[in-house]
């Protein structure tokens, strides 16, 4: 069918170019988006699949993430924003007339960000670029973090507890 298995790498580039091969076999083959999220899945392997697994919701039945959402997770975890901040200063220098300004280049870099970021980011109005690079990865990191913290006291309650209590949120008989 055209698609290569992916193992997980620290290289962007190499990250992209994956995804991109995986657009170019779906469109040959006409994929649906669920038919994609499957296939895409089934080339995972080694850290790869270790990463995916541990995303959220990742091996629910039915299936409630789609091929949309996978993209935007491969891209959070393989294709970080200094990344297309690189390509775009490499383009740049060929497109003189795009880039215009260190406003209008932070308000476009905005503009790509997930809703969820752009959110926090957007509102600190920032026209240095690097600041915001810098601001949108730190919201990132935090995110993450305060994920992992929620996801690890979720799974602790749960297993030290045991469940909810049958009597209720108070027991009023050790009041006394």
């Amino acid at each position: 069918m055209g698609g290569v298995e992916f193992e997980g790498t620290t290289d962007p580039t190499v990250a992209e170019q994956w995804l991109e091969r995986m657009e170019r076999v779906f469109e040959q083959l006409e994929c649906t988006n669920a038919a994609k999220f499957k296939y895409a899945i089934s080339l995972l392997q080694k850290d790869a699949y270790d990463w995916w697994v541990s995303v959220p919701n990742a091996k629910a039945k039915p299936p409630v993430l789609t091929w949309d959402d996978f993209v935007k997770s491969f891209r959070a975890k393989y294709v970080p924003p200094v990344y297309y901040d690189a390509k775009k200063k490499e383009l740049s220098r060929y497109a003189k007339g795009i880039i215009d300004g260190e406003r209008d280049k932070c308000r476009r870099f905005e503009e790509g960000l997930n809703d969820y970021i752009r959110k926090s980011v957007a509102i600190l109005q920032l026209d240095d670029f690097s600041k915001l690079i810098s601001a949108a990865l730190t919201w990132e990191r935090i995110d993450k973090e305060e994920a992992s913290r929620r996801e690890n006291k979720f799974r602790k309650g749960n297993s030290e507890y045991g469940g909810p209590s049958k009597k209720g949120k108070f027991d009023y008989s050790k009041t006394e």
